[in-house]
């Protein structure tokens, strides 16, 4: 028998999203009637087994919508789901690992005891957890000097791994990690990545919350950009990052005159000594280029095509953004004057 109306009407929605924000605000409260907008009218959605990045300054809203995820903090207004339940609820918040920016640990426990600690704080069967416990000390590269080590002892970096292992303790399927390079040197920067790729290919899901924006841009399938709570772009990395469009061509071995005939053709060469740099900005003028220099007797080094990165795009994105808010400031001023 088909269902009636009323029940298909309170039926809750099918969704593979792991997570739904919908319309997010926090507004903080100071003393003398003071308000900070941390975030404003915030909407994204985060689908199953992706890796999505949330990148944006000091300030720009990134960890306090990650702590109203975790049930941390409440909304002003607006909508926060996890695996289709509110944010904050014991059954969501069970299949979720976290690492904060800054994480604190009892300076007693050394690393065994501090994963076993997590371990049964997260249920994990007594039978599993000593073989999980081994599995992510020899994961984050701490099975031989920090297993049995204090963590007063450990210096960043291995805080920072150790944290890792333990928001992994519960095999997560939804893992927060907020700044997970917080700390480390090159080598456990690339260690940190590798991690990421590897969860990556095993499916899970993930939200990164970065300053590094090269990691990003090497790990993420989809990132949002905040800036003062709000969200001022979002969407693949591949979208985020267009293709370049400028061929840039290096050549040795050119007259004065060789440059005065580039400079005829409208290519505009940037001198360095006996270097030439040309950059054109389309296939016909990278031909014309080519034969510029062909013709003109000198020698091509090398021809490539810079690619644009996320943290070029998300500088300007930002200062559009700034220059956008300032206009805006300036024509209130100034209607404010005129009446």
């Amino acid at each position: 028998m088909g269902a009636t109306a009323t029940e298909q009407a309170v039926s809750p929605p099918v969704t593979a999203s792991v997570v739904e924000i919908r319309n997010l605000s926090k507004t903080y409260r100071l003393m003398m009637g003071k308000e900070i907008h941390a975030v404003s009218d915030l909407s994204l959605t985060i689908e199953k087994g992706e890796t999505f990045a949330i990148v944006g300054p000091n300030g720009s809203g990134k960890t306090t919508t990650m702590k109203i995820l975790l049930g941390l903090l409440f909304p002003t207004s607006g909508e926060v789901s996890l695996f289709g339940k509110p944010a904050g609820d014991p059954s969501s918040q069970a299949r979720v690992g976290y690492l904060p920016e800054a994480p604190y640990f009892y300076e007693f426990l050394n690393g065994r005891e501090l994963l076993h600690l997590y371990g049964k704080l997260c249920d994990v069967p007594e039978d599993v957890l000593a073989q999980r416990t081994e599995a992510l000390l020899k994961m984050v590269d701490l099975h031989e000097r920090g297993a049995d080590l204090p963590i007063r002892a450990y210096s960043r970096g291995m805080r920072q791994r150790i944290g890792i292992a333990q928001a992994m303790i519960n095999e997560p399927e939804l893992l927060i990690l907020d700044e997970p390079t917080n700390g480390l040197d090159p080598i456990g920067t690339v260690q940190v990545r590798q991690f990421i790729l590897e969860q990556k290919r095993q499916g899970r899901t993930m939200l990164l919350c970065s300053h590094l924006l090269s990691e990003v841009e090497a790990v993420a399938d989809r990132v949002a950009i905040l800036h003062r709570g709000q969200l001022i772009a979002a969407g693949p990395v591949s979208e985020l990052v267009p293709e370049s469009q400028v061929w840039q061509l290096v050549a040795t071995e050119l007259s004065r005159e060789a440059i005065g005939a580039l400079k005829d053709a409208g290519l505009a060469p940037d001198i360095h000594g006996d270097v030439v740099i040309i950059r054109a900005h389309s296939l016909d003028e990278t031909y014309a280029a080519l034969g510029q220099v062909r013709d003109q007797g000198g020698q091509l080094v090398e021809i490539t095509r810079p690619q644009p990165t996320l943290e070029e795009q998300f500088l300007k994105a930002v200062g559009e953004e700034d220059l956008r808010r300032t206009v805006d400031t300036l024509k209130k001023s100034t209607g404010k004057k005129k009446k």
